[in-house]
């Protein structure tokens, strides 16, 4: 998880210690690092709060293209760019990431290199060469960018409360809030501030001020796959074995395991070297910790268990002595259920209920797990 910050308009560089605070109230998002660079002409000023998973020993963002002057900042993770980088002829040195080739391909070829990106990203690109901030998010939306346009500027950031800091922005009451409870497509509770869509590319022209959107991809536009059942199985066999490894960190990292169909094909193809699973005490008809000490074991994964009680979704501080299992089972773990497993930087999941509930309340942070948005 990184995040992205920034504004560009004329007098960007004036407000560089704007820009500086923004980035600041984001820092949980980079246990990295969090910088800022100010554009070549002054007139964008990029932060970036920086978790390296893809290469631990990489620079920390924004990141700057000299040649060019393009200047990016980048949360996600591109999960092709190596191959990319071959087949467009850029060069990548030891130590570099994908978003390094992101910086030079956007360089080289502009905002077509965003049709061959496969992976989730919110990015920020401000090329002086044409005088424009773009901002695209990933084609199925997993990122999230905010923006907001005031008095000729442009401000973005990865948390709408980011947003709501940089200037007035009015609760607005939607009637998608009273029906369900969340806005949904653009708009936000917050009057001016908007989401950026998915398979979207905004441009910001600062010397017009005037704002471009489109759409560059959609999946309506794909085709339906015409073969058999029996085709369609082993075509899918294929690509889930191809892309889900693709995915696995080049870190430390732990894959939250339910014991379902989901994650453990997820355990088994990514070859993670920590799960973690829950167990509630007292819950033997939904326990599944067993099977998925099975799957750790057919793995050669340390296994961590974690058992949270009522106090945990109380709000009510938890007491000392929480207890958890892992490489020294029975052994009493101290509070906020400190996991005793190596550092961790991130954590993947099969996003069904018992992986997605042990990212919540006091679990997961204190052990160095990362994951979310």
């Amino acid at each position: 998880m990184c995040g992205i910050a920034g504004l560009a308009g004329a007098d960007a560089v004036w407000h560089e210690s704007t820009v500086d605070a923004m980035g600041a109230s984001q820092a949980h998002r980079g246990p990295d690092g969090t910088l800022h660079t100010a554009s070549s002409d002054g007139r964008a000023v990029l932060a970036m709060n920086t978790l390296l998973i893809v290469d631990p020993q990489a620079m920390p963002g924004p990141y700057l293209e000299r040649e060019s002057g393009v200047l990016l900042a980048f949360n996600g993770e591109i999960y092709n760019y190596r191959q990319q980088a071959a087949a467009w002829g850029i060069p990548l040195a030891a130590g570099e990431s994908d978003a390094h080739f992101v910086v030079r391909a956007w360089a080289k070829i502009g905002p077509s290199c965003l049709d061959g990106l496969d992976g989730m990203f919110a990015l920020a690109v401000y090329d002086p060469r044409v005088g424009k901030l773009f901002l695209a998010r990933d084609r199925l939306g997993e990122k999230p960018p905010y923006w907001r346009l005031d008095g000729g500027r442009l401000a973005f950031a990865s948390e709408i409360t980011t947003l709501t800091g940089y200037g007035t922005a009015p609760l607005v009451l939607r009637p998608e809030m009273i029906a369900i409870e969340t806005p949904v497509g653009v708009d936000t509770p917050f009057q001016g501030i908007q989401l950026l869509a998915p398979a979207t590319l905004l441009a910001f022209d600062i010397a017009s001020g005037s704002l471009d959107q489109h759409t560059y991809w959609n999946l309506q536009d794909q085709q339906p796959f015409t073969g058999t059942y029996s085709e369609a199985l082993a075509k899918f066999s294929v690509v889930l074995a191809e892309q889900v490894p693709l995915r696995a960190p080049a870190c430390d990292f732990a894959l939250l395991l339910s014991g379902g169909l989901d994650s453990s094909v997820l355990a088994y193809l990514l070859r993670p070297p920590v799960c973690v699973t829950v167990r509630y005490p007292g819950q033997d008809r939904l326990d599944e910790s067993q099977i998925a000490a099975r799957i750790a074991s057919d793995i050669g994964a340390e296994m961590v268990v974690v058992e949270p009680d009522h106090v945990d979704f109380t709000g009510r501080p938890a007491p000392s002595g929480r207890r958890t299992t892992g490489a020294n089972p029975g052994k009493q773990g101290p509070r906020a259920f400190r996991i005793p497993c190596r550092p961790l930087a991130c954590t993947g999941h099969g996003r069904s209920g018992p992986e997605v509930l042990p990212r919540f309340n006091r679990i997961m942070p204190p052990c160095g797990l990362g994951g979310g948005e």
